[in-house]
């Protein structure tokens, strides 16, 4: 018990440090994302620019997951709540990407966020991402091989943008 709580801890850090928590892998679920809910054709559309780029860097495409969409829509809609753009919201219910993951039940290898505040559409948080080190590192990481888009509006009108990848743990 003591054991898995250091390594819990130590996964914070590196959340914090870098959006990313290396482990191992698995397998895809779906390949495109549903376009329901008010900002589904702008999740949509970041969804094939992200692949876009993958695809531009000789990577594979990413697939939808429909436990990593509810998590980008959990952390979207935090970040509006508080009107915070952050990884972590400690008034939040689930304030850490660790907390989205178990309260979804997607038990990860690796898993990834990208987060971002005020951009207008999907070619200007694509590319705000794309122009940023660390949101490009996730963007372009070969050990991610599904994601999920959320995007939420804050009551003072700022559009919070959140897309989670990851790889499924295949085994213990």
């Amino acid at each position: 018990m003591r054991s898995s709580k250091l390594i819990l801890a130590a996964a914070g850090i590196m959340l914090v440090a870098d959006c990313t928590i290396p482990m191992a892998g698995a397998a895809p679920s779906r390949a495109t994302p549903p376009s329901a809910g008010k900002y589904g054709a702008t999740e949509s559309r970041i969804f094939d620019l992200i692949n876009a780029q993958r695809q531009h860097q000789g990577l594979r495409p990413l697939v939808y997951n429909p436990q990593l969409d509810r998590m980008a829509k959990i952390q979207a809609e935090n970040m509006a709540r508080f009107q915070k753009m952050a990884h972590v919201i400690p008034d939040a219910n689930l304030p850490t990407l660790g907390d989205r993951a178990k309260y979804v039940g997607y038990v990860y290898g690796r898993i990834a966020e990208n987060v971002a505040l005020g951009y207008p559409n999907a070619e200007t948080v694509v590319e705000g991402w794309m122009n940023s080190s660390g949101h490009r590192r996730n963007i372009l990481d070969r050990d991610v091989v599904e994601t999920g888009i959320g995007i939420a509006r804050s009551s003072a009108g700022g559009l919070y943008y959140c897309q989670v990848f990851g790889r499924q743990l295949s085994s213990l």
